[in-house]
């Protein structure tokens, strides 16, 4: 049905108007709006919902049975039905149609940011305006653990409000996101194997690497791409104004370590730069139209403290209606001269909060220093000099003492271990395998069912036992029906074993297990009647037919099945311990008239709470300057954690340090050693 809706939406670029609208599931499409790698992309009116317009991505059709496509289509999924930000594009409904995954979005007309770019090059405020929105929503799905990956404008969509000049961006596509601390399953992708475009990629990808670096990387290349209307080429990059040529560089190092460490830092950066250059006159427009000079654009003249410093002293100058001049011995103190120029150690200096009342105490103390007065008395002097060592000797002290105390309390560190809760459960399932079913499907615990046939042919002949009488003329031999319904019954004793053992050949080569009663079937019965008198000849054709399961199937089925059941009694996010996992064989209970075959099977196994590095994260952020006992408590109490396993060792003290980085929190595997022998329940025939 759906090619059938492939076909015709592929022809249709036009109006719709007057023509058939296909459907899928709830959903009619109008007409297709992209192919992707993994999907195709129709704009679609939702029936339920008055006919909104809706976005439907659907997985390929020849990507249908490829399990690690239908594991990143489901990771997509997955990923933006947790994720809720202004700049990414909502997950409004994800299930399977027809055999078929689809996931469902707000229908965007903007565009995306590669046709944007297409046309005329963007100007510097929407340049700001778009990639800052951009960056924050980066660090939101960063803060949650989730990296894209496959950053680029195509992915960005551009939506612009009606009746405004307000542009909105919102970030698509996360089929190939990785989530931090997954671990229950391989990775989809591997190292030489990785997805995305290449012109956006970090050189780590290649690696396998997945970290933050990667889409810092990629944020990087897009500013480049904003600014000057083109991709980078090895040796021949455009001209990028100070200071956004900071910004692009420690966004693209090699090193992945030497690039901005979080999407929070890059905003920063960014945000100063675009702050720096407009206020310093720059106003030119940006784009490969034209051939800049980084003698078009204003040269800085303070490092990046200095800048945060003079911000500070105009802020708190306007508070009190004084004017304030920063003069360049306040520069010195940052180690720069007034003509000094931005350059990587400025950005990478730390940033640190100035109280205004402070900045402008030690202003005034540079711009007002009090004259110095000599005294020709050598009493005086003697005073100043003991009194100045006096003064000193203190200093050292209240120091020393300070940095010894820094260095005992960085040596204080936290260990504690935690191991996940571990439950063991067994079910009967009931299975329906139905024969118009395509792969599995969870939601109706349903699988396909095959179906074999074979049939062949014997004759036979015997003598007949009947007789015709006729009165003077007296009896004749005459075959009657008696004599061909025992040649029948001869024959099938004959042929049915032989049928039986080509049916069970059959399902073996198909990889199968063979489900229900053998189905008989006389398709073709012959005879001469016994017209020759002394003998009867029957000819029979004997049809035979059984169905069958792949075990792989009802194996993947069960399984599912039963961590969908350990999830619901437990709540939470179970996996299966695979060892531990058992699963007996079907038993039918019926198969009705359509071939649909109805099964029950029994299975168990042991479910291991996963938590995640954000769990454990947060867990050791929690237990900053906890005491010893709060901390175990705290601990014990956290979803899937098991209590009795909860251990909190501290080198010194009854004191969690202040410092996360002190603090060392270890998921330790769960000991299974004492669990009860796993049972299956009965199943009833």
């Amino acid at each position: 049905m759906l090619k059938e809706q492939q076909r015709f939406v592929n022809n249709n670029n036009a109006s719709t108007t007057g023509k058939k609208i296909f459907h899928f599931g709830n959903y009619d499409l109008v007409r297709r709006i992209d192919v992707g790698g993994m999907g195709e992309v129709y704009l679609a009116r939702q029936r339920t919902a008055f006919g909104r317009e809706v976005a439907v991505k659907i997985i390929r059709s020849d990507l249908v049975h490829d399990m690690t496509a239908r594991k990143r289509f489901l990771r997509e999924a997955e990923v933006s039905a947790h994720l809720k930000h202004e700049h990414i594009l909502p997950l409004v409904e994800f299930g399977e149609e027809q055999g078929r995954l689809f996931l469902v979005t707000p229908y965007i007309e903007g565009g995306t940011l590669a046709r944007r770019l297409q046309n005329e090059p963007l100007s510097l405020p929407e340049i700001h305006q778009l990639f800052s929105a951009l960056v924050r929503a980066v660090a939101y799905i960063h803060k949650r653990g989730v990296i894209h990956r496959d950053l680029k404008p195509s992915n960005i969509l551009l939506d612009r409000e009606e009746g405004s000049d307000q542009i909105y961006v919102r970030l698509i596509d996360f089929g190939i996101a990785s989530i931090q601390g997954t671990t229950a399953s391989p990775p989809l992708t591997r190292a030489g194997n990785e997805l995305g475009t290449i012109a956006y990629m970090a050189p780590e990808r290649l690696s396998g690497i997945a970290a933050p670096s990667n889409d810092i990387y990629s944020l990087g290349i897009i500013l480049y791409q904003m600014l000057t209307d083109d991709l980078p080429s090895e040796g021949e990059l455009l001209s990028i104004p100070h200071p956004f040529d900071y910004v692009v560089e420690n966004c693209t190092l090699a090193n992945p370590e030497d690039r901005f460490a979080s999407a929070d830092d890059l905003l920063i950066a960014f945000e100063q730069a675009y702050k720096t250059f407009t206020e310093s006159g720059g106003t030119k427009p940006v784009g490969i139209s034209e051939t800049l000079n980084q003698n078009d654009f204003p040269t800085p003249k303070y490092t990046t403290a200095a800048l945060w410093e003079s911000e500070v002293l105009q802020e708190a100058s306007l508070q009190q209606h004084a004017e304030v001049v920063v003069p360049e011995a306040s520069l010195a103190l940052n180690g720069a001269s007034p003509t000094h120029t931005f350059n990587p150690e400025d950005y990478s200096a730390p940033t640190t909060h100035l109280d205004p009342a402070q900045v402008l105490s030690r202003q005034k103390g540079l711009i007002e220093s009090p004259p110095i007065h000599t005294s020709s008395g050598s009493k005086r002097r003697k005073r100043s000099l003991v009194g100045f060592i006096s003064l000193a000797l203190g200093a050292l002290l209240v120091v020393t003492t300070a940095f010894g105390f820094f260095i005992f309390q960085a040596t204080i560190s936290a260990d504690a271990t935690v191991s996940p809760q571990v439950h063991p459960l067994s079910k009967v399932f009931t299975v329906i395998a139905k024969p118009t079913q395509d792969g599995i499907n969870v939601n109706s615990a349903s699988i396909h069912v095959g179906v074999v046939t074979t049939s062949r042919t014997e004759s036979k002949t015997s003598p007949t036992i009947g007789q015709i009488c006729v009165p003077i003329v007296g009896c004749i031999p005459s075959g009657g029906s008696f004599d061909v319904d025992g040649l029948i019954g001869q024959i099938r004793s004959d042929l049915r074993p032989q049928l039986d053992q080509e049916l069970r050949s059959k399902v073996q080569a198909s990889g199968g297990t063979e489900v229900g009663d053998i189905h008989y079937n006389d398709s073709n019965v012959s005879s001469d009647g016994g017209q020759s008198g002394s003998t009867v000849t029957v000819s029979l054709t004997e049809q035979a037919s059984v169905e069958y399961v792949k075990p792989s199937d009802l194996q993947n089925l069960v399984r599912q099945l039963l961590v969908q059941q350990m999830n619901r009694q437990f709540a939470g996010n179970y996996v299966l311990i695979d060892h531990f996992t058992q699963i007996g064989q079907p038993v039918v209970q019926e198969t009705d008239g359509n071939g649909v075959v109805t099964m029950l099977v029994a299975a168990g196994g042991v479910g291991r709470f996963q938590v995640s590095d954000d769990q454990l994260r947060s867990m050791a952020d929690h237990l900053q300057g906890l005491k010893l006992a709060d901390a175990e408590g705290f601990l014990a109490q956290q979803p899937g954690i098991e209590p009795k396993t909860v251990q909190v060792h501290i080198s010194y003290g009854d004191t969690i340090p202040s410092n996360v980085l002190q603090i060392h929190l270890v998921l330790v595997d769960p000991n299974t050693a004492n669990l009860p022998p796993l049972q299956l329940p009965p199943v009833g025939a």
